[in-house]
């Protein structure tokens, strides 16, 4: 996480500009460098927010399909084989790197087991100043308004948001029956900024996870990026990080 602030406004840049890119040389460029590089790469699944750490082996783009070292835990990589829907991310170069499947397959390369997974009609790209998360302070805590089932109004529930960028929230200690998969996309969810202003956006479960805190309380995590956000919604977003950093230098030269 970088020391400074964002830089620029988010309202001067078009979101799929921002982050998302469509071009399949580009893509072929940017997964080329993962091989080359030998990166590091994750694989979220499930409902529990299982993981696989792996490397991208080769890429047939004549095939549409890109070839990944097994994991070391072979009851991992069976329920990954079973998963439904898939999570990539990785970083290089200060960039995080991330693109979702539907599934994978069993196949080897050079006559070790390797996954196959589906070429990527889009990829995510991040650089490390425009993903900055600001944890939403316990004492001014702000939620998201999730509505689970579109077609019934008692399903809204009301989320704690742990963290906030303008790439995304972290949602904390969630509801059991929001059970969040990686890959689902809530549609018109709401959040109170409180004085900044009301957010409305859709948001997507990029990965779900358990986190231990020190007296060994576990929270529920989950991951989320917007999706189809407007820029003067994102707009609202970098004043309310601007605020709470703000608060934060205050705080500490008090």
């Amino acid at each position: 996480m970088p020391d400074s602030h964002l830089e620029g406004s988010v309202a001067d840049l078009d979101d799929d500009e921002r982050y998302l890119v469509h071009s399949r040389l580009e893509i072929t460029a940017v997964l080329r460098s993962l091989i080359e590089h030998n990166a590091l790469i994750t694989i979220y699944f499930g409902d529990a927010g299982e993981s696989i750490v792996t490397t991208l082996l080769a890429i047939n783009p004549n095939f549409e399909e890109l070839i990944f070292d097994y994991g070391a835990d072979s009851s991992m990589n069976a329920r990954l084989l079973q998963a439904s829907r898939l999570s990539i991310v990785t970083q290089l170069d200060h960039i995080r790197i991330q693109f979702g499947a539907s599934r994978a397959e069993a196949t080897s390369f050079r006559h070790a087991p390797a996954f196959r997974i589906r070429f990527p009609n889009d990829l995510l790209r991040l650089q490390r100043r425009e993903y900055y998360r600001v944890k939403a302070p316990l004492s001014q805590p702000v939620r998201c308004r999730v509505q689970l089932d579109p077609e019934r109004e008692d399903s809204t529930v009301n989320i704690r948001i742990f963290d906030v960028s303008v790439g995304g929230i972290a949602l904390v200690d969630y509801p059991p029956n929001l059970k969040p998969e990686p890959g689902t996309i809530y549609h018109n969810c709401h959040i109170d900024l409180r004085e900044i202003g009301r957010v409305t956006t859709d948001i997507e479960i990029v990965h779900v996870m358990e986190k231990v805190s020190g007296n060994s309380v576990r929270m529920r995590l989950c991951g989320c990026r917007f999706v189809n956000m407007s820029n003067s919604m994102l707009t609202l977003i970098q004043r309310y990080i601007n605020k709470i950093e703000r608060e934060q230098k205050a705080r500490s030269c008090a």
